[in-house]
């Protein structure tokens, strides 16, 4: 009974000692570590709900589709990243030209920030970044009248630059937020346009 009485205090004493060092650890490790975000633009999304006009003109769009944002718990510094791709394809034929046109477009862009936790809900941050963009457009005109001639146009742009963004964030769980943002950017480049001219006798 002595024995089985000793070990009890031991095992007791082992569990006290153990959890009595769990919160030192935690101390320790406080603002360790990096948070990681990826996100989605719903801004599209978004206007095709709440359209409140029936105006066509274009707006304002933010072309990064996916994003991606590492930042330290201690410090609030992190790296900031975006990508995105549109590819459209149209064509018309009313019987005597015909018109195709497909656009490539390639938008890239890197930066660091700086994170500010503004409460428990809102966090709020301020950043540069570089920007990298790619436009490869592609119209062929045919028109069959006589001779069939076939002319091919080729646009293509590439940009660069960069500016200052800043960002607002809320955290509606604690693994899905809900943000806007606000950047200022200046972008310079080459275009480069090809022509290529083909009759056919018909």
């Amino acid at each position: 009974m002595k024995k089985i009485t000793l070990s009890v205090i031991l095992f007791m004493g082992c569990l006290t000692s153990s959890f009595a060092q769990t919160p030192d650890a935690s101390q320790t490790n406080k603002g360790a570590g990096y948070d990681q975000f990826i996100g989605v633009q719903i801004n599209g999304l978004i206007r095709q709900v709440f359209n409140f006009n029936n105006s066509t003109a274009p707006t304002n769009v933010n072309p990064y589709l996916l994003t991606y944002n590492i930042n330290s718990k201690k410090t609030g510094w992190g790296i900031r990243a975006g990508i995105g791709y549109n590819y459209t394809s149209t064509s018309n034929n009313d019987g005597i030209t015909s018109t195709t046109t497909k656009l490539n477009d390639l938008q890239f862009r890197l930066g660091v920030e700086k994170a500010f936790k503004l409460s428990d809900k809102f966090t709020a941050g301020a950043g540069i970044d570089l920007l990298l963009n790619t436009n490869n457009d592609n119209t062929s005109n045919t028109v069959s009248s006589g001779d069939t001639t076939t002319t091919t146009t080729k646009t293509v742009i590439s940009s660069y630059g960069g500016g200052p963004v800043g960002w607002l964030r809320y955290n509606v769980t604690e693994r899905i937020l809900i943000g806007t943002e606000a950047s200022f950017y200046y972008l310079t480049g080459v275009q480069k346009k090809y022509h290529r001219h083909h009759a056919t006798p018909i």
